[in-house]
């Protein structure tokens, strides 16, 4: 049985038991009301299902929503390193024309 179930079907089943004592006789009786019991873990097992079935819709919903946020920083970060790219090569560009023999324009 799933750990989950067990820590559900515990208090359950205490709340489905009926503890009569007879002072007069000294003894105590326990008896459990199976019906009871059965409904309630049905129930709970119900909630569980339906629980379940929310975080697989909600992971559903999620991954395209997470692929889509993904490609859009893929094209960020491609953008950028595009961009840094062209200036390097401006740079490097500007660096070659400015030597000494050909000395930058002065303001």
């Amino acid at each position: 049985m799933n750990r989950s179930l067990l820590l559900i079907a515990l208090p359950l089943g205490l709340a489905a038991c009926n503890v009569e004592r007879d002072p007069g006789n000294d003894t105590t009786s326990v008896s459990v009301n199976e019906a009871k019991v059965d409904k309630a873990l049905d129930d709970a097992g119900n909630g569980l299902q339906a629980a379940a079935s929310d975080v697989r819709n909600a992971a559903e919903k999620a991954g395209p929503v997470l692929a889509n946020a993904a490609d859009d920083v893929g094209d960020a970060a491609k953008n950028a390193g595009d961009k840094i790219e062209n200036g390097a090569d401006k740079a490097a560009a500007d660096v070659r024309q400015e030597t000494r023999d050909n000395p930058p324009k002065k303001n």
